[in-house]
């Protein structure tokens, strides 16, 4: 599945970015994930197989109407919905970001540790990580009492442990 996923998420970065859509395309698909996690009727809507895919996709087309979403987001949706890939939608968009970050050479840290960090903190931290890793990074922090102290960093599929519990 995982291949399936990322063809749908490349195919769409490719002509967002072709078209200079690329942030428009995931602010408007993230506004459509949201409202699929938050409403669990239209969820539920989706994956009924006993509801036909013409139904599911004129309730879609009058949905991205609604949401005046892109050209390209509503068409993209549409596909998913017509292909009974919309299942998947927010396994694609991750997709989708980590193809953006990619094609702008960014990368995304995740940053664990076992307090908040002040924002100060961060901002120190992105820079000494920028100079090290040499590309424009994105830090996403997240907080884990359980390490007890340190910090634990990812990049990629690689791990840096500087936790507490490590050393």
């Amino acid at each position: 599945m995982a291949v399936l996923i990322n063809r749908y998420a490349k195919a769409l970065v490719d002509v967002s970015f072709k078209l200079g859509q690329h942030e428009v395309v995931e602010q408007e698909l993230d506004q459509f994930d949201r409202l699929l996690r938050q409403n669990q009727e239209l969820r539920a809507f989706y994956i009924n197989p006993a509801i036909s895919g013409d139904k599911k996709k004129a309730a879609t087309v009058q949905l991205v109407s609604k949401l005046d979403l892109s050209k390209i987001a509503s068409n993209f949706i549409l596909v998913l919905v017509s292909r009974n890939r919309i299942v998947h939608f927010t396994e694609i968009l991750k997709s989708v970001r980590q193809g953006i970050r990619d094609c702008l050479g960014i990368v995304q840290v995740g940053v664990t540790t076992s307090i908040k960090i002040d924002r100060e903190s961060q901002q120190q931290l992105g820079l000494a990580l920028t100079d090290v890793i040499g590309k424009e990074i994105q830090l996403q922090f997240e907080i884990d009492p359980g390490i007890l102290g340190g910090v634990i960093m990812r990049v990629d599929d690689t791990i840096y442990d500087g936790s507490v519990l490590q050393q």
